[in-house]
């Protein structure tokens, strides 16, 4: 694979490029897209090909979201971004609170899975509300 190209300018909070392209600002990546292969379909986003869950953790710090090589760019649709991201506890061990997904994964009814520590903290936050309210 080539080398990626760190956008150097402007960035997000989000750690993302961000350029002035055709009357507004958005991220840099999308504005090189659309420069090279023109505009991205409905119901498409771009994802890195070149960042890699098992070597970056990804978020606001991933050096990747600053690269514009269209080489490193795919279209795909939201479901398969966030598949091939740091979201998806298959390709992670711990959770983003820093609980172990060993034996520790629950599926909702839509199909999500998470972390099922994280949801009894959250369930218990929300029970002690209650109680302090009654």
């Amino acid at each position: 694979m080539t080398e990626c190209i760190i956008w150097k300018q402007s960035l997000k909070e989000t750690g993302y490029g961000q350029t002035f392209f055709q009357g507004k600002v958005t991220r840099a990546h999308r504005a090189v897209w659309i420069k090279v292969h023109g505009p991205i379909p409905a119901g498409l986003v771009l994802d890195h090909t070149c960042h890699d869950p098992k070597e970056c953790e990804g978020g606001v710090t991933c050096i990747h979201r600053a690269c514009v090589n269209v080489d490193h760019l795919r279209l795909v649709t939201q479901q398969e971004n966030v598949m091939a991201g740091r979201h998806n506890i298959d390709n992670r061990s711990h959770c983003n609170q820093g609980h172990s997904f060993e034996g520790n994964i629950m599926v909702r009814q839509n199909g999500k899975r998470e972390c099922a520590e994280c949801n009894r903290v959250r369930a218990r936050a929300v029970w002690a509300k209650k109680k302090v309210g009654a």
